[in-house]
């Protein structure tokens, strides 16, 4: 199930292509790699922290440390000590989560108040980019 305001929002999952709006024709996409780089800059996150930050928030909702690093092709560990560091910092809530063969693990998620925030950054930032005009690679 898809987050209302991340479909408001247009982050979705889009593997980074340009999609045409039906209703108003505009051309939306949405750029992991840009949001990264803005979460790494703006936050001070470091490279681990930024794509397991910009997954859940592409995701929508909470996960798990192991379905995070499955989903993201990294260590598990590596994973949740970004987690521990994102958690630190305030950026992802988490709530446990008990596990069927015994122990518990932690749902993490991004708050909505910072998924607004952040994507408002987000939107100014591609303002900005389209607003500067290209140079000529010709002098």
């Amino acid at each position: 199930m898809t987050d209302p305001l991340l479909q408001e929002l247009d982050l979705l999952p889009r593997n980074s292509r340009h999609e045409i709006d039906e209703k108003s024709g505009d051309s939306h996409y949405v750029n992991v790699t840009r949001m990264k780089c803005l979460l790494k800059c703006v936050l001070s996150l470091n490279e681990e922290e930024a794509q397991v930050l910009s997954y859940l928030i592409v995701h929508g909702h909470g996960a798990i440390a192991k379905e995070i690093a499955a989903a993201l092709g990294r260590n598990p560990e590596v994973v949740r000590r970004a987690l521990r560091g994102l958690y630190a910092r305030n950026l992802v809530v988490r709530r446990p989560y008990p596990l069927r063969k015994g122990g518990r693990a932690y749902i993490y998620e991004v708050p909505r108040s910072l998924v607004e925030t952040l994507m408002g950054i987000c939107s100014k930032v591609d303002e900005l980019i389209k607003s500067v005009p290209l140079r000529s690679s010709r002098p």
